[in-house]
């Protein structure tokens, strides 16, 4: 990439590779992933949450409506050289905490009324132009959660957000786009610094540690934050949907059903060794991956969950409980949630013979596209879940009764979590939006 390794922060809290997540992130936190970091200098990772979007010289206007910002620059954005979507960490068995109550329970998933009007955006604020102001029946706000505020907005993109990353280190976050480009934004100033043409149509980001990974058609790009190094991964075949990283290997899902492992080294010329493909087990595009201990699940157009054991990376399961792609795939507790265009949410929990089970399903009216989660300000667990009809509807968990939502104009497709209560949303437009819950990932 013609890029140059931003500045590392010297002060600020520590981050790490512990809290960075992509797309849709667990609601735990990553275990430390010790191959990356061998090349890294010891000590604290310093990352300010002073960013422009939380900085106390901007105060979002009334209505929680955020400036946009607009991508910079008139120039033609510079050449990559030519070569959805989920990783989320869990903790290993031995870390998971007692739970409050079974995800078995009884309870309803949800039984508030959301036919409320104050519970619904005005389509007319959305637009701009609501007459009404606060005699208006309908919320003049992008969310309706306690302590959740949308304050910033990041315009550049054309078409729907494939991922958006936050390395380690930096002070730039990365996003790419089916409108085949990869934007860098300065997190002091909220200003796109570098518009990339990728030459052909992104379809996933991830980063971990210092490293970004971009899934191309037949190419996985690496990039170092820290060293400027550029890596082009050979192998793939197809188009890489979803990307994530366990046990020292990098895992990349394709449009031909494929997955594909590197192994980290400590070589310098040659950290990512190419290891071997997973062939011959889905049978249409990957369209996500979650980790839980020891075992990597992929979720796939072809309506199934696979479940790999990462020591021997054999397929061990088949899940085939849904009707549509699956979409998304979130790890909680010793549960693995599972969301799908048949309009459903599903938990499965381990039955007696070892075998995961369908334990709760969440029937939608409509599609869902995106899960993650975080905790709140009282360190409750909760989930976010994006639907077709552009809203994100946010849980307790375990018994899923509806806490609240958050609105846009079109779907999203992409949450990212970042640090110290940060969450990022792209949407089908390429609206980037960053969201602030105070206090809201401390485990």
């Amino acid at each position: 990439m013609d890029y140059k390794a931003p500045r590392r922060y010297s002060h600020g809290r520590n981050f790490g590779v512990a809290r960075q997540q992509d797309f849709a992130a667990d609601i735990v936190t990553r275990r430390p992933y010790v191959p990356y970091d061998s090349g890294m200098k010891k000590g604290r990772n310093n990352l300010s949450r002073n960013l422009v979007w939380t900085s106390k010289e901007y105060k979002a206007p009334e209505g929680d409506r955020p400036r946009k910002i607009a991508a910079n620059g008139s120039t033609k954005p510079p050449v990559l050289g030519t070569g959805n979507c989920v990783s989320n960490q869990p903790r290993k068995s031995a870390a998971y905490g007692p739970r409050s109550s079974s995800i078995s329970d009884t309870r309803g998933w949800g039984s508030r009324d959301t036919s409320s009007p104050k519970r619904s955006v005005c389509k007319y604020w959305k637009a701009g132009n609501c007459k009404r102001g606060e005699q208006c029946q309908f919320l003049h706000s992008w969310s309706c959660f306690p302590g959740l505020a949308m304050v910033a907005a990041l315009e550049g993109h054309k078409k729907d957000l494939k991922g958006i990353a936050l390395p380690q280190g930096s002070d730039k976050l990365f996003s790419v786009s089916s409108d085949g480009t990869l934007r860098i934004w300065d997190c002091n100033s909220g200003q796109c610094v570098h518009s990339i043409n990728l030459q052909a149509e992104a379809g996933s980001l991830i980063s971990e540690g210092p490293w970004v990974f971009l899934g191309l058609p037949n190419a996985v790009k690496a990039f170092n934050v820290q060293t400027s190094k550029d890596l082009h991964l050979e192998g793939v075949v197809g188009q890489v949907h979803a990307m994530t990283v366990a046990n020292g290997m990098l895992f990349a899902g394709t449009s031909s059903g494929s997955i594909l492992v590197w192994k980290a080294t400590d070589s310098e010329s040659d950290p990512f060794k190419y290891l071997t493909s997973l062939e011959g087990h889905h049978s249409g595009d990957v369209t996500c991956f979650v980790v839980g201990g020891q075992l990597l699940y992929s979720g796939s157009v072809d309506k199934t969950i696979k479940v790999w054991d990462l020591n021997t990376l054999q397929c061990v399961m088949t899940l085939k409980q849904h009707t549509g792609t699956v979409t998304s795939l979130l790890c909680w507790d010793k549960c693995l949630i599972s969301s799908s265009l048949d309009g459903t949410i599903k938990v499965w929990a381990c039955s007696e013979n070892g075998s995961l089970k369908v334990v709760q399903t969440r029937k939608q009216e409509q599609s869902v596209h995106a899960l993650c989660g975080m905790h709140d300000a009282k360190a409750k667990p909760i989930i976010f879940c994006s639907y077709q009809n552009a809203t994100v509807g946010i849980f307790d968990l375990p018994s899923f009764e509806e806490r609240g939502k958050m609105f846009s104009r079109h779907t999203i497709g992409t949450l990212t979590i970042g640090p110290e209560g940060l969450l990022f949303s792209g949407d089908k437009s390429g609206s980037l939006r960053v969201w602030s819950l105070a206090a809201g990932n401390k485990v």
